[in-house]
C-alpha cells in the first residue's frame, strides 16, 4: 500500500477530492474537460502501480481511496477483472483499460436484483441506470441473469448523464443490439463478486468517515470561541471521540469480512452487514463534520460539504442499508438453524 499512498500524496490529494467538480459558466453549461483529464492522470497512475490481488489488500486500497475522495472506474474494474479471471477470459483486458458495472435495471433496485438481459444472435438489449464513470471505459459489464462484457464505445450504446447531490459521473446507459465481447457467466456468479465489492465499498466509506473526522477536529483545534478551541468544549470532545470509536470498530467490520472472503467463506453476510454499518456511519460522521464547520461547511471551497455530498451517494451505491439487512435476515437465520 506504500505506493498508493505516495501517489495519492498531501498534494494530490486535494485534486483526487476536486476532480468530479464541474465548474459552470454564467450560461449554465458545465466545464468538465480538465476534471476529466485529471481523472485519466489519476486513472493511469494507480493502474501502472498494479492491484493487489488479496481482498485484505484491496480493502487497505479501498480506505485509502475513500479518506481522499477518489472517483473513478478502480473499484468496478477490480470487480470486473475478479469476473472474467474466474471465467479464464482475463485475457480480454488489457492493463491501463477501464471497465464499469452495469447493474441496476431501475433506480430502486439492490445491485442483488438480477434483472434480465434479453440476447438474441449475440446482441443484448437492456437499460441500466446509475452506472458510474461510463463515459471514460473501455468496456462495460452487464449484469444480469447472464453477464456480457461488451464496447462501451460501439454506437447501439447510448449513454445519458444524470445530475446528482454527489456531482459524480453517473449515467443512465441503454443496449440496443450491443453485440457482446464475451458471455462471462450466468447471474448466480454474480451473488460471490458482489460480496467482494461490498466489503471494499465498505472499506471505502471507512476512508471516507475518516478522511470527514481528521477535517472536523482539523476544524475543532483551530476554531476558536471564548478564548478557547471549542475542541476543548466536553460536548464536542466526547462526540468526536466517540466518532473515533465507531470509525475503527467499522474498519475492523470491514476486514474481518475481507479475511472471510480470503479465507474462501461465504462472506455475503458478513459483506451485508460491514457495508451497512459503514453506510450509516459515513452520513453520521460527514453530517457532524458538517455542523462543526457551521455556516463555513456550506460553502463551495470548503470540503465538509465535499465530503457530506459524496456520502450521500456512496452510501447507497452497493446498496441501501434497508435492502442489506433484508437481504441479510435469511443469511442470519441460516446460520443461526445450522448452529
Amino acid at each position: 500500500m506504500t505506493a498508493f499512498a505516495e501517489f495519492l500524496d498531501t498534494e494530490l490529494a486535494p485534486l483526487v477530492r476536486r476532480m468530479a467538480d464541474r465548474p459552470r459558466h454564467p450560461d449554465g453549461a458545465s466545464d468538465e474537460s480538465g476534471n476529466r483529464q485529471i481523472r485519466a492522470m489519476v486513472w493511469q497512475g494507480l493502474a501502472e502501480i498494479g492491484l493487489p490481488t488479496r481482498q485484505q489488500d484491496l480493502v487497505e486500497l479501498a480506505e485509502l481511496l475513500g479518506s481522499v475522495l477518489y472517483q473513478g472506474p478502480l473499484l468496478d474494474t477490480v470487480s470486473a477483472g475478479s469476473l472474467l479471471a474466474r471465467a479464464g477470459l482475463d485475457g480480454l483486458i488489457r492493463k491501463g483499460e477501464a471497465v464499469a458495472l452495469a447493474i441496476r435495471a431501475h433506480g430502486a433496485a439492490s445491485p442483488a436484483e438480477l434483472a434480465p438481459v434479453v440476447a438474441e444472435h449475440g446482441l443484448i438489449s437492456a437499460r441500466r441506470c446509475f452506472v458510474g464513470f461510463a463515459a471514460e471505459v473501455e468496456h462495460l459489464v452487464v449484469v444480469g441473469d447472464r453477464l456480457a462484457l461488451v464496447p462501451r464505445d460501439h454506437p447501439t450504446v447510448t449513454l445519458r448523464r444524470y445530475e446528482e447531490t454527489g456531482r459524480g459521473e453517473l449515467f443512465d446507459v441503454r443496449f440496443t443490439g450491443t453485440p457482446v465481447t464475451a458471455w462471462i457467466g450466468d447471474g448466480e456468479q454474480w451473488h460471490p463478486l458482489l460480496a467482494a465489492a461490498r466489503i471494499r465499498q465498505a472499506a471505502y466509506l471507512v476512508g471516507l468517515s475518516q478522511g470527514a473526522l481528521d477535517l472536523a477536529v482539523r476544524r475543532a483545534t483551530s476554531r476558536r470561541q471564548f478564548g478557547q478551541p471549542i475542541g476543548r468544549f466536553q460536548a464536542l470532545a466526547f462526540r468526536l471521540a466517540e466518532l473515533s470509536i465507531r470509525v475503527d470498530a467499522a474498519r475492523l467490520l470491514a476486514r474481518a469480512a475481507a479475511r472471510d472472503a480470503d479465507r474462501g467463506l461465504d462472506a455475503r453476510l458478513a459483506a451485508a452487514q460491514s457495508l451497512a454499518t459503514a453506510a450509516e456511519l459515513a452520513r453520521t460522521v460527514t453530517t457532524a463534520a458538517m455542523q462543526i464547520h457551521g455556516a463555513a461547511g456550506m460553502a463551495a471551497d470548503n470540503d465538509a460539504q465535499v465530503f457530506y455530498r459524496r456520502a450521500a451517494i456512496e452510501a447507497l451505491w452497493l446498496g441501501s442499508p434497508t435492502q442489506l439487512r433484508r437481504e441479510a435476515t435469511p443469511l442470519l437465520i441460516e446460520r443461526v438453524s445450522d448452529r
